[in-house]
């Protein structure tokens, strides 16, 4: 074999070695719809969260994706389909990213943040927690909700005497 013809049978085995390892690496789910309930399946067509949600935020999860559930909280799956935690429902969805970050809820209501990717930041552990500004959140372990307004708008605050502040780290801040 002469040395062009080896480069030319070279290059087609480099080539073909290269498209070898691509393969189809679509990791996205996308929303489906049976029954007016929503779930989401892979490139593929495959089920990977079943059709039980009564609304859908994302219609194709990258990383992260929202569903709200039977009883009105608010879901976060990853793109393997695995729940990751409750989301803080606000102004009708899901939480805000405030420079970075995003409230989450524990099984019993504890405020925590987690970042776009779904990664938990602050473990759930605070009665309410403010979003963050300026680099720092106001959070407390103390208080209860209160109408905003005495006349009974549907709007809610919450009342706690022992706010305090957090960096993005979790630590409490000394100064204000």
């Amino acid at each position: 074999m002469n040395i062009p013809n080896k480069l030319f049978h070279l290059s087609l085995l480099c080539i073909a070695l290269l498209f070898t390892g691509c393969g189809n690496t679509d990791s996205r789910l996308f929303v489906v719809e049976k029954n007016d309930l929503y779930g989401y399946v892979n490139a593929k067509g495959d089920t990977v969260i079943d059709c039980k949600y009564p609304l859908s935020y994302t219609d194709t999860i990258e990383r992260i994706g929202f569903v709200i559930n039977k009883k009105g909280k608010i879901e976060c799956f990853n793109n393997k389909g695995k729940f990751l935690f409750y989301v803080f429902n606000f102004d009708n969805g899901p939480d805000y990213i405030e420079e970075g970050y995003f409230r989450i809820l524990d099984h019993n209501g504890l405020f925590g943040f987690a970042d776009s990717l779904g990664n938990v930041v602050i473990k759930p552990q605070y009665k309410f927690a403010g979003p963050f500004k300026g680099g720092k959140a106001e959070v407390t372990y103390t208080g209860k909700m209160v109408p905003a307004s005495p006349n009974g708008d549907g709007y809610w605050i919450w009342a706690s005497d022992d706010w305090f502040f957090i960096s993005p780290k979790g630590k409490k801040l000394t100064s204000k």
